[in-house]
């Protein structure tokens, strides 16, 4: 009986500390996971980040990127991961409209967010994204309130924050947004804005 009894006590104990580790944990964040889930809904969305804001990407290439040194062009900042299946059937239309759109004052700037380097690489490639991308550990993502994946932002040419789009894009939707930001930066009135 002894022997059960500390048997028993010796794996009872650090179950007891393992369950007691994970109730605290979900309790510390809220019940949230680590990283942000896959968007369940799309389109437009209020913006969550200041209209001013800026990051520091670590890019692919091992350089460092910020959203000042873009001033004077339009920016789309698309926040996703290679393990997110809508970012993954969105790839080829993000490739497609940069090369539609680099040469009109646009740039796009892709923010892979909890990944690693190998898959980031490989989704890139197999999609022949041509755009300048970096890994983010999540700060980015924070700081911009990133709440699911894919999200864009758009930047005016000034550096303004003004638009999220939530969920996966079409490329009308890019070319609609697009367009009226391209328009406003050269002082074109869209018929929308008549």
């Amino acid at each position: 009986m002894t022997q059960r009894r500390a048997i028993a006590i010796g794996m009872g104990i650090p179950l007891a500390f393992l369950v007691a580790l994970l109730a605290w944990g979900v309790a510390k964040n809220g019940g949230t996971q680590g990283r942000p889930g896959v968007n369940d809904s799309f389109g437009e969305v209020s913006l969550t980040v200041e209209s001013d804001a800026d990051f520091q990407l670590a890019t692919l290439d091992g350089d460092l990127l910020t959203l000042e040194d873009l001033r004077g062009k339009v920016v789309v900042v698309d926040f996703w991961s290679s393990w997110c299946i809508p970012c993954r059937a969105e790839g080829p239309i993000l490739a497609q409209s940069y090369r539609d759109w680099r040469d009109k004052g646009v740039e796009f700037v892709g923010i892979a967010i909890w990944d690693e380097a190998g898959p980031v690489d490989d989704f890139i490639e197999r999609n022949g994204i041509e755009y300048v991308n970096g890994l983010d550990n999540g700060r980015i993502a924070v700081d911009w309130g990133v709440r699911g994946i894919p999200e864009k932002f758009f930047v005016t040419a000034d550096g303004d924050v003004v638009k999220k789009v939530a969920g996966p894009n079409t490329e009308a939707t890019l070319d609609r947004i697009l367009t009226e930001l391209t328009d406003e930066a050269l002082g074109i009135r869209t018929s929308a804005a008549r």
